[in-house]
């Protein structure tokens, strides 16, 4: 019977552990066997691998029967993988003995990386890893749920849209409004969009002045609940522009322009 490794396969929100069955006698980085591979020996994960994925399972197959390949293997840390990654299958622990069989997967926090990280490319499109479509590694173009996961652009509910993925705030680029941190070392800068407000956005009137991002709520200009228009994001109240006779600041770490300068916009006796 086939080896087995443990894996973790990274999702947006959490990760699934499953199985890649086929570990061959070489090392981490050997090439997987090609069209007619004579025999599961000769399968080995590493570069160049081909598998096959079934729900939160990745069998190492010959690449006649493949739907993916591993364009990558690298540490622990998943965003040594190249951008066009698709899937990030964590993997962890030493082969299995021969003659016995691993668990079905199940779901657990993201959390339990440890081992090598697999980064793999699908053989067919439409491609998870590409920016905006809610998989593999975090780039320019991807969008993000509040609390950092990433989400397809074209779900609802992310909050921002990536601009760059840096070390530390301080070196996010001079058009980023706000910033998430994301896997632990690295903080993703973000621009307009999603729930992220900009200029000439108009939001709803909040209960108090230090707010959170989540009371930060938009509304169109012309209706009923539109309170306030922004006139600016800024570092701090002296740097809104004249005209505004608002502001309210968002608490929390990271944020680039914590101060959002309004103008009142409501007549019905709102102050």
């Amino acid at each position: 019977m086939l080896g087995a490794v443990l894996v973790i396969v990274a999702t947006a929100g959490a990760a699934a552990i499953g199985l890649i069955a086929g570990q061959g006698g070489g090392g981490p980085d050997t090439a997987a066997a090609g069209v007619g591979a004579e025999s599961p020996a000769a399968l080995a994960w590493g570069r160049g691998a081909c598998v096959d994925r079934q729900d939160a399972r990745f069998d190492l197959v010959p690449c006649a029967a493949a739907d993916g390949t591993v364009i990558s293997v690298v540490g622990a840390r998943a965003p040594e993988c190249p951008a066009e990654t698709d899937e990030l299958v964590m993997i962890s622990g030493a082969p299995a003995a021969p003659g016995t069989a691993g668990e079905p997967g199940e779901v657990a926090p993201q959390s339990l990386r440890a081992g090598r990280t697999a980064c793999v490319r699908s053989l067919r499109g439409p491609h998870a890893g590409d920016p905006g479509r809610g998989g593999g590694v975090l780039r320019p173009g991807d969008c993000l749920a509040l609390r950092g996961g990433e989400l397809p652009c074209s779900a609802r509910g992310w909050y921002g849209r990536v601009l760059a993925v840096v070390g530390a705030k301080e070196t996010c680029p001079s058009g980023a409004l706000d910033a998430l941190a994301v896997g632990g070392r690295a903080v993703a800068c973000l621009g307009e969009g999603g729930g992220v407000l900009s200029v000439g956005d108009c939001v709803v009137r909040p209960g108090e002045r230090l707010v959170s991002r989540r009371a930060l709520t938009r509304a169109p200009c012309g209706s009923p609940e539109a309170w306030a228009r922004v006139t600016a994001r800024a570092g701090s109240n002296d740097g809104c522009p004249t005209g505004s006779d608002r502001y309210l600041r968002v608490r929390g770490p990271g944020i680039p322009r914590p101060v959002t300068c309004l103008r009142r916009v409501a007549l019905h006796g709102s102050p």
